[in-house]
Order: structure tokens, then sequence, then C-alpha cells
């Protein structure tokens, strides 16, 4: 591709919501409140105040996150970088990049800075086109072939809709 052709492709833009709003069964939540009433008792028991007191926190977070409607956020890949909201990623801050689509469970990219102290970005993709998306950042970017699934903590999350 020659440099003009790169300058005349559109940048690429798409909304998708902050956090994932899962449909969770009446049996999730008691398995899951026995789980975190469990763990409150041990760590009552074991005079591990400091365990009890995230346990109340993570239960609260994942309250206010049920009962709240997740906001839009704005993803734009352009020529000069990302934009996640109001926060710009110059191309020379990202390592690499993969996409894992696999439709209609995951649709996911994922970027990994130069800076092992931020964590691995992972954007929703939605209906949006990975083809367009991958030929437009490896303009930029070196894709991660070798990454064939999504991280395991996203996995993870997904699996257990936390």
């Amino acid at each position: 591709m020659t440099e003009d052709q790169q300058k005349t492709m559109e940048p690429l833009s798409w909304s998708f919501p902050e956090h994932e709003k899962h449909e969770r069964s009446r049996r999730w939540y008691i398995i899951a409140g026995l789980i975190a009433a469990f763990l409150f008792v041990y760590a009552l028991l074991t005079s591990n105040w400091l365990f009890a007191l995230i346990i109340i926190m993570v239960i609260m977070v994942m309250f206010i996150n049920h009962h709240s409607e997740p906001r839009p956020i704005e993803f734009i890949i352009d020529h000069e970088g990302i934009k996640l909201g109001e926060k710009h990623y110059k191309y020379k801050d990202i390592k690499n990049f993969w996409i894992i689509y696999e439709p209609p469970t995951v649709k996911k990219i994922f970027f990994v800075f130069m800076s092992n102290t931020k964590p691995i970005l992972s954007i929703p993709i939605g209906e949006e086109n990975p083809v367009d998306i991958r030929a437009f950042l490896r303009q930029y970017l070196e894709e991660d072939l070798d990454q064939e699934a999504e991280p395991f903590s996203e996995a993870m999350g997904r699996i257990l809709k936390i």
C-alpha cells in the first residue's frame, strides 16, 4: 500500500457500552451470594479485616454496575493513534494488537502497550468489520499472529458473568 493510499483510508470509529450488561439467572445470584458469604465469614474468622472490606467493596461495585446503565464510549482509530473516550494513545506507545473474532461470543481487539505497567486494552468490535480494522491498523502496528484467544482474565470474566 502506497503512502497516498494510506492517507486516503478513512479513520474508523464506533461506540460501545462502558461495561457489558450480563443476563444473570437466579441460580447465579444464589451461588455468588453463597461464595461471598463464605469468603466474608472466613475473613472475619481469620481476622483479615482488609479481605472482608474488599469483599464488601466488590459486592457494592457489582450492585452499582447491575443497577446502572452503561454509558457509551466512543473509540476512534485514525492516522495518529487510537482514542478511547478522552484518552489518546499514539502508535509509538503501542507494541502490537490482535483481533479475536468468534461471533457471537467474542468480537474484540486487544492492544499491548510498550510499557509493561499498562494492562492490555480490550475493545469490543461490535458490528464493525474486523477486516477493515485489521487493514487500517497494520499500516501502523505489528499484528500479533501468535495470539489465538482472548486473555484468560477476559475469558473468565465472560464465563463467570462478572
